[in-house]
């Protein structure tokens, strides 16, 4: 396991809006860091929630994890590797994921520079 984060896309909210389910993703590129919003399927939205609801470390109200795509990989099912730090703790769990999500997921992490994804930028 790294010792850190570094370049690995943070994952940081899953929401549904109008029936339609979204992923934010933080992504740093040479020490810049943006959000990016993107859609997913209904799926991939409850994988994502179940993710964001782990507290491997401490169960503590009020305490800010935070979660990190780490990898995935499958050819019928799809498993996510999610690094998840409270301050300076961490672990890594596994996930089931869908293909779609396991896609997008996959493409942010090869994301060599924002020219490819600045449509997709939140909060911009």
């Amino acid at each position: 396991m790294r010792d850190n984060h570094k370049g690995m896309p943070e994952i940081i909210d899953a929401f549904e809006e109008d029936d339609h389910y979204f992923a934010v993703l933080g992504v740093g590129i040479d020490d810049v860091f943006k959000k990016f919003q993107f859609g997913v399927s209904r799926d991939g939205y409850l994988a994502l929630k179940r993710v964001l609801q782990l507290r491997p470390l401490d169960m503590m109200p009020g305490l800010k994890y935070r979660y990190f795509y780490s990898g995935s990989w499958g050819s019928d099912k799809y498993k996510m590797s999610v690094r998840i730090e409270l301050d300076q703790d961490s672990t890594k769990n596994e996930i089931e994921i869908p293909k779609d999500l396991h896609a997008n997921l996959l493409w942010f992490d090869r994301l060599k520079s924002f020219d490819e994804a600045l449509y997709l930028e939140y909060g911009a």
